[in-house]
């Protein structure tokens, strides 16, 4: 039996370690074995981004995403914005434990986060979630579940940041589910973000803060208008 809120942290070496503990998996053994065979398992979706694959695992039947991020960040704002809020990864493995503790099935689920001080590499282990992409179309005709899925998502300070099809998975027995998710930065102002391209997208509306909501129209119009000044698309 798993219990998601039980979150092991730990250090070796120069790596440092949050894991759930799990009483069938260890996932700290799951991530040696990997790195021992790292070249031996599926590379999906490889990234147009230095240092950032994803792969498959196969583990006594079950599978895996094994995940390597390599991107330092470079932007000073958003160095200044992790130091106050903390490791992104490491955050993001605390609120996905608390939705599965509330057996709320809206995500993917976040099994083991690594850093490696000296290569400043994360890894990340995650659950495979069988089923496949909405399709842009599909967004308004699943709209009300895509909306239950972003504002109890809001509801954990989880975002999604980009909402569009690639970023929710159709389960075979018909759920919807939120990848590639935001929880660092100033969160109750991208929680707009995720409002205004609902609706400006696919006609979806959810429930934000009016004064994020504001702020962000705002940001949007005054984007636009200097998009036009400079004769570029919008």
């Amino acid at each position: 039996m798993n219990n998601f809120a039980k979150i092991i942290e730990v250090e070796r070496g120069d790596m440092k370690f949050a894991y759930v503990q799990n009483d069938e998996i260890n996932y700290l053994d799951l991530f040696d074995q990997f790195l021992a065979e790292e070249g031996h398992h599926e590379l999906l979706d490889p990234s147009d981004k230095l240092e950032r694959y994803t792969y498959l695992i196969n583990h006594n039947q079950t599978k895996f995403i094994f995940k390597i991020d390599g991107g330092v960040e470079h932007r000073l704002e958003r160095k200044l914005i992790a130091k106050i809020t903390g490791d992104f990864y490491f955050n993001l493995i605390r609120k996905l434990a608390k939705i599965s503790l509330d057996k709320c099935d809206i995500a993917y689920e976040l099994y083991l986060v690594a850093f490696d001080k000296r290569t400043k590499r994360h890894y990340m282990i995650f659950n495979f979630i069988e089923g496949r992409s909405l399709k842009w179309e599909e967004m308004r005709e699943y709209g009300e579940q895509v909306k239950n899925c972003l504002e109890k998502l809001h509801s954990y300070n989880l975002v999604s940041n980009d909402v569009h099809g690639g970023n929710f998975i159709l389960t075979p027995d018909g759920k919807i589910k939120a990848i590639d998710l935001t929880n660092s930065g100033f969160i109750w102002l991208t929680k707009a973000n995720d409002a205004i391209e609902s609706q400006e997208r696919f006609g979806i509306k959810i429930k934000v803060p009016f004064l994020a909501m504001a702020i962000k129209k705002f940001t949007h119009g005054f984007k636009r208008l200097s998009r036009k000044i400079r004769g570029k698309e919008d």
